[in-house]
């Protein structure tokens, strides 16, 4: 059975062992350094602003999901940052559930919609369509400081 926690600081190395697992195979094949990936989900965990819940599977953490409560003027939306299952328990339903269980996190904060960005035909697109996600045509840009 999955469950939905909010990571603490003592579970920050199993969400960084997770988070190299799913992001260092295909299509991704990123190499991360360990630290800073524990800073970069410390910042989520411990923040009054951003979110970081994790997917619990027989008390071992498998998936994670980084996220930002944003302001609208009728309500506010979760903006999803980061998500992620690890390689080996992928394409086994975990994710659709996870989700399931951040669109009910999301609702209990008062927020009308969840947003995220992924990349045109990677796996990860595939995925968030066959769980309901609508594609809008926009323009992601950015300025390099």
């Amino acid at each position: 059975m999955l469950q939905l926690i909010k990571p603490g600081e003592k579970d920050l190395p199993q969400c960084v062992k997770v988070y190299l697992s799913a992001y260092s195979t295909d299509p991704w094949n990123e190499t991360y350094d360990k630290d800073k990936i524990k800073s970069y989900l410390s910042g989520f965990c411990s923040s009054d602003s951003m979110g970081c819940f994790a997917a619990a599977v027989n008390g071992g953490i498998i998936g994670l999901a980084l996220v930002l409560v944003v302001p609208g003027i009728d309500a506010p939306y979760f903006r999803v940052e980061d998500f992620c299952i690890s390689a080996e328990h992928q394409r086994k339903g975990y994710g659709t559930l996870f989700l399931k269980g951040i669109f009910e996190e999301a609702l209990k904060m008062g927020c009308d919609s969840v947003l995220l960005g992924t990349q045109r035909g990677f796996p990860s697109h595939r995925f968030y369509l066959k769980n309901g996600f609508t594609e809008i045509e926009s323009v992601l840009l950015y300025h390099l400081l």
